[in-house]
């Protein structure tokens, strides 16, 4: 999996010292019912709130952490603006004095922003417990949304989140229609009579995650009744109040083509047509995250920029009944524009629809897809870990050469360092 939700902050962790730290869930989120925020007050230093999983999380599968912050002011860690929390966490197999923890920058104040926390390197197989520790005396409140655990793939997770938005689009005449109880082996499933219920769609059923493909539809017209044909023991609709819907599964194209037949009905057609790199958004600035402790030292991860790369996607929505055709486009404009982006791994990536091809490029009677622009960016590099350098000192001095070979002078004696110079604070 691309990533995995380590904790939505929906519920609030539990700290140590609520007068010095008070821990509460506010409205104001990125995702979910709400963001986990931290009021730190005078003496809070060294008070964390904890989190405690149901049981140990194996994040051997994932590179990184990633966490959405927002705070009442920036820290950089610089003596202005200091750290005020850390994200940490322990391992079941931890050795003595062993540590997993980073410091959380806040670049802007009053800002949503997502930092990422390299873990490659760290034990991680058995993670027990977690913590957010306040650095600072100095109040401050700080809010934490949407922790993920990311093992990141760009065009794979991209196409991953598209297939998750434009999954499960409501279809008029075929959503949640009651069926008949049926036996444990039937290969029936018997509804009110619906000539828009025919062979090749695909069945969800209200009380199961499996998805059914219908092999033949009967309409009995005089008996009000369709009785739908599927797989043997999957009609087990024995349950009271379980109705079934037609789903529009998202289906990528890949050559060779699936035969005919083997695409549901109705489908979504998800096909990649390019792909490339995108220069004007830049990527000439090294990344820098992952601030961590190292003995007396402060160190942080650096990486080469990211690639920006384009996508671009033709989205076809197929129905044997154009009403259906027609509600799956609308469906799908509701949910992608460059208004809501593409959420992939907590990121918001950029999308634009584009214009079709010129008419004299187009065949009569195919029909029009949506074509789409996805912006995202492709790592060219590891992370590498290096002392982080706040200050460096220039100084400045008379210069001393050899004297014209043959001189008879003596030797000059050493000349005083001028310690007037340039100072540079990063």
């Amino acid at each position: 999996m691309p990533s995995a939700t380590v904790h939505g902050f929906d519920d609030v962790w539990t700290s140590e010292d609520p007068t010095r730290l008070a821990a509460t869930v506010s409205p104001f989120r990125v995702q979910g019912a709400g963001s986990l925020q931290l009021a730190l007050r005078s003496g809070a230093t060294g008070v964390r709130a904890l989190y405690t999983p149901p049981g140990p999380l194996d994040l051997r599968p994932y590179k990184e952490l990633r966490l959405w912050t927002w705070a009442t002011r920036g820290g950089d860690g610089t003596a202005n603006r200091p750290f005020a929390l850390e994200l940490g966490y322990t391992d079941a197999g931890d050795l003595p004095g062993e540590e997993h923890r980073w410091y959380i920058p806040v670049n802007r104040a009053r800002v949503w922003e997502q930092h990422a926390f390299g873990i490659a390197a760290d034990r991680r197989a058995q993670v027990t417990g977690m913590w957010l520790r306040a650095l600072t005396d100095t109040p401050v409140t700080v809010r934490l949304d949407e922790l993920l655990a990311v093992d990141e793939h760009p065009l794979t997770d991209l196409e991953h989140g598209l297939t998750a938005l434009l999954g499960g689009l409501p279809l008029p005449g075929v959503t949640a229609l009651a069926v008949q109880p049926a036996a444990f082996a039937a290969t029936t499933l018997v509804t009110a009579h619906n000539t828009l219920l025919r062979a090749g769609n695909e069945l969800a059923l209200s009380d199961r995650a499996a998805r059914h493909r219908v092999t033949s539809a009967v309409h009995d017209q005089p008996a009000g009744t369709t009785t739908l044909t599927i797989a043997p023991g999957l009609a087990q609709a024995a349950a009271s109040g379980v109705t079934i819907s037609v789903v529009a599964p998202v289906v990528a194209e890949e050559e060779p083509l699936r035969p005919p037949g083997a695409t549901p009905d109705p489908a979504i057609l998800l096909t990649l047509t390019d792909q490339r790199e995108e220069p004007e958004r830049g990527w000439n600035v090294a990344q820098r995250d992952s601030f961590r402790p190292r003995g007396p030292m402060t160190v942080c991860s650096v990486r080469p920029p990211a690639r920006p790369v384009l996508a671009e996607y033709q989205i076809l929505p197929a129905s044997g009944d154009r009403d259906q055709s027609l509600a799956l486009r609308e469906a799908i404009l509701a949910r992608v524009g460059i208004d809501t982006g593409l959420r992939v791994n907590g990121t918001v990536l950029p999308v634009r629809t584009l214009l079709p091809p010129p008419l004299d490029q187009r065949v009569r009677g195919f029909p029009a897809p949506v074509y789409l622009h996805v912006g995202t960016r492709v790592e060219t590099g590891e992370r590498a870990e290096y002392p982080w350098v706040r200050s460096g000192s220039v100084l400045s001095g008379p210069l001393l050469g050899p004297f014209p070979p043959g001189s008879d002078e003596p030797p000059p004696p050493p000349a005083p360092e001028d310690q007037e110079g340039i100072v540079l604070r990063l």
